[in-house]
């Protein structure tokens, strides 16, 4: 089997000739490291944007700087009802954006949001996806993506979790207003990505339990996955839903959701769920498991000793996936994949 064809016959729910191992295309470095790994079988997952935004009765401005040797990003939305401004910048070793300032500090810019939100439209655009898929080729795969969840969304990119805690508790219905227009954002997105080339389609929730407890989680997400999931499984879709938090007290929420695979599933030391459980807990769902940053800064043998005990609980009955999904140390990076590949050869008796 191809990379390609490895990875997709696993998330259709079948098996593969080896369990897949996979990296975000933009987190493999571009070394001579990199490059090996890649050629003995580590495969590429790229993301592209079904759609194209259209902002109507606004102006968007962009300043770029460079402070104490970092990048900075500053972006400002001039509405009619008010003015919003972000700071951001970029980790330089890994591209990652960091925000500094949030575009919504304080109530008095909840009013400017609700008017970029809802004057903010969707149309779709092929090209990206035909250009990245291209240029993957066998490597790997590419998805189309859309936006995280409506209140995911606002944390990560416009609130921050302060600012997201305090519109639900001090002004929830003003919150809510931006959660309907997001909500309408997010059916779009479902839409175009349904219509759209690609067969896996990413829902990059990041939504952990640590701060998005079941009781919200039920109230503000689940209702737009029973409205959002049927449409985008209709059209054939795979599903991959990023879940690299605190999952445990999900468990019976998504047992209900026809999302198939589960992806960036981070297990003990850093997560709060055994990969075995969350297969014997949710039979039809793909684990797609992002292997635990913190065992980057271990030993080779420590590594290689978690992969393998990682491996005979988890590999089998299939529905599994070897993966990373975040940032890593860079200088870790040969280290800690050796080690892996090695107990992934090992365990499934092909030579390393």
């Amino acid at each position: 089997m191809t990379l390609r064809e490895r990875l997709l016959t696993t998330l259709r729910g079948g098996v593969a000739d080896r369990i897949p191992w996979n990296i975000y295309a933009w987190l493999l470095p571009k070394t001579e490291a990199g490059q090996a790994m890649h050629c003995k079988g580590l495969s590429l997952m790229g993301e592209a944007l079904p759609y194209r935004a259209i902002h109507e009765g606004v102006t968007i401005s962009e300043e770029r700087a460079v402070v104490a040797g970092w990048p900075m990003h500053r972006v400002c939305i001039e509405t009619p009802v008010g003015t919003l401004t972000e700071v951001a910048t970029r980790d330089p070793f890994h591209d990652s954006r960091w925000i500094t300032k949030f575009f919504i500090t304080s109530p008095e810019d909840y009013p400017a949001a609700e008017y970029y939100f809802r004057h903010t439209c969707f149309e779709p655009d092929s090209d990206p996806f035909a250009g990245a898929d291209a240029a993957i080729g066998d490597a790997g795969i590419v998805v189309n993506e859309i936006m995280p969840l409506p209140l995911v969304y606002l944390m990560q990119y416009w609130m921050g979790i302060e600012g997201l805690t305090e519109g639900l508790y001090l002004y929830p219905e003003r919150l809510e207003a931006l959660l309907d227009a997001l909500g309408q954002h997010y059916m779009r997105q479902a839409e175009l990505a349904a219509a759209s080339e690609a067969e896996v389609i990413w829902f990059p929730e990041s939504v952990t339990a640590t701060v998005i407890s079941p009781r919200l989680f039920e109230r503000y997400c689940l209702p737009l996955y029973h409205r959002a999931v049927p449409l985008v499984r209709g059209a054939g879709k795979l599903i991959i839903a990023h879940y690299d938090g605190s999952i445990r007290p999900y468990v019976k929420l998504l047992a209900g959701v026809d999302i198939p695979v589960i992806e960036a599933f981070t297990p003990p030391p850093m997560g709060d769920l055994g990969v075995a459980e969350a297969k014997a807990a949710w039979p039809d769902k793909v684990i797609w498991v992002n292997f635990p940053g913190c065992l980057y800064l271990e030993s080779a043998e420590v590594i290689k000793a978690y992969t393998l005990a990682l491996l005979r609980e988890a590999a089998p009955g299939g529905r599994l996936v070897i993966g990373c999904t975040e940032d890593f140390p860079l200088g870790e990076f040969e280290k800690t994949y050796t080690a892996i590949g090695q107990a992934m050869a090992e365990y499934q008796g092909y030579p390393w």
